[in-house]
């Protein structure tokens, strides 16, 4: 794995570090620490390749703290830093490649990394970020930039946004060594101090460099902030800023710390996605799909003809963007989607026999969306196939995730966790028609009857010995919708 190791820096070997190498980062982070350990280290930065899934990252991490591997006492995963090429960003986010396909990408026999879809791995990269640099700022051009970052925004508003060139960012922000700073210097002055747990407690307080509004809760799962941080000096990415630089010279030095003009670079989450018209909302039913029907539905999704994102277009003339197959032409309640994800529950078609698909009833689905590229694929058992107490020994050490999936993710007492749940985020997009298309494809009453009474017989079967072929715990076989 070491190829390297000169000055402070451990060069990996090629492998995926999301996978087939997370354990061995873990040793070389850890062996890293030792060997500074005289001198001291502040923070430790992993440099991934443009292909790797720093959610896994994340999760594997997440996992050896749970089995407390030796390097998490040492140091904690806390901040994940997402680069974004303003100049390729468009046409990434419209091209059919999967990342094997790009010269230099991916190591040939790296199948993991090779067969991922690149504007899926754009999306998805962007997603897990804490930080997002939009770089080449000076090449791209306002209309690419501005694209660039309104679909990042929008894709993930809980991220500080920084739009530079030659990748010049402040280390302080990248390292999130300023949002300690200012934790320090808060705790240093009492006199004025603010809990953001809760309202400004001051009623004469007039001080504008700080909201009156926060509302930071205390989860390592979300932050739901209803308000904008006021705070002209604030650079914590945990929540969003409605920074405002109206200076017509603005400084353009991102290294700059000279409070006393403004800056160019915006930590606005907002402005960029509605000029662009970007908005999202989030789909939710507690039925099952109707396979066919719901297939039937995405056979007929409107797919992008262009070769670069052009919002403009997509809004003033769907007619010249889009090709739709199907009798929803462009009425389609798609037009617009650039990005869709979440969960799904699918209803088996057969439950007994040849080619039966009863493992749908405990298989999670997952729904990716992301430009041209669409897939639906296995994501696992749902939590509600296993009981609670055993559930539980999965969240060791992270028991406020456990709650927050038993109190959000359990909609109902008889089917648990299983649910629709599908994040939509696009320009002008309809979400009464969407939420209309999708509920026409949900199970009727009458359906959803007979779906418990088929359930409750097989289950007797099998637990009788009768049943035949797989079992209902049995995951296997993947729904896959990705037309050209």
């Amino acid at each position: 794995l070491v190829a390297a190791d000169n000055q402070g820096t451990i060069e990996l070997q090629n492998g995926c570090a999301c996978c087939s190498l997370a354990d061995e980062l873990l040793v070389s982070v850890e062996k890293l620490i030792e060997q500074q350990k005289e001198k001291g280290i502040d923070a430790v930065v992993v440099e991934l390749s443009g292909v790797a899934d720093p959610i896994a990252v994340k999760q594997n991490w997440l996992a050896a703290k749970a089995n407390e591997h030796p390097v998490t006492k040492l140091a904690d995963l806390s901040r994940v830093v997402t680069v974004v090429d303003a100049c390729t960003f468009g046409t990434d986010w419209m091209t059919w490649d999967v990342a094997g396909m790009r010269d230099g990408w991916t190591d040939p026999v790296d199948e993991c990394s090779g067969n991922r879809k690149v504007p899926e791995l754009l999306a998805e990269q962007v997603e897990a970020a804490n930080l997002i640099v939009v770089n080449k700022a000076d090449l791209a051009g306002e209309n690419q930039v501005e694209i660039a970052t309104g679909v990042a925004q929008s894709i993930n508003d809980k991220a500080g946004l920084y739009s530079v060139e030659w990748g010049k960012v402040d280390p302080r922000e990248i390292l999130g060594l300023n949002a300690v700073l200012e934790v320090e210097l808060e705790v240093e002055a009492p006199s004025h101090s603010h809990d953001h747990n809760h309202d400004c407690a001051e009623p004469d307080c007039t001080d504008t460099s700080h909201s009156h509004d926060h509302d930071h809760q205390a989860s390592t799962h979300s932050h739901d902030h209803d308000h904008a941080c006021e705070d002209s000096s604030c650079t914590d990415p945990s929540h969003d800023h409605s920074h405002s630089h109206d200076h017509a010279d603005a400084c353009t030095d991102p290294d700059c710390t000279d409070e006393s003009h403004e800056h160019s670079h915006s930590h606005d989450h907002s402005t960029a996605a509605d000029k662009l018209g970007i908005i999202n909302f989030v789909y939710k039913a507690s039925k099952p799909f109707d396979t066919g029907r719901l297939m039937g539905l995405l056979n007929q999704w409107p797919v992008p003809i262009k070769d670069e994102l052009d919002l403009g277009l997509i809004q003033d003339s769907p007619e010249e963007n889009y090709e739709v197959h199907g009798p929803l032409s462009l009425d389609s309640p798609f037009l617009g989607v650039l990005r869709s994800k979440g969960f799904c529950w699918f209803a088996p078609q057969k439950w007994a026999g040849a080619n039966d698909d009863v493992w749908r009833h405990d298989t999670a689905m997952y729904w990716s969306h992301a430009g041209r590229h669409f897939g639906i694929s296995s994501a696992g058992k749902w939590w509600g196939t296993v009981s609670p107490d055993k559930m539980k020994n999965y969240f060791i050490g992270n028991e406020a995730e456990y709650d927050r999936i038993l109190e959000e993710d359990f909609v109902s007492k008889e089917f648990g966790d299983r649910r629709q749940e599908i994040v939509f985020i696009g320009t002008q997009i309809d979400q009464e028609k969407i939420t209309s298309a999708l509920n026409d494809c949900l199970l009727t009453d009458m359906e959803m009857n007979l779906y418990r009474q088929t359930l409750e017989n097989f289950l007797k079967a099998s637990l009788s010995g009768e049943a035949k072929g797989p079992s209902l715990f049995d995951t296997f076989g993947n729904d896959h919708l990705d037309a050209k």
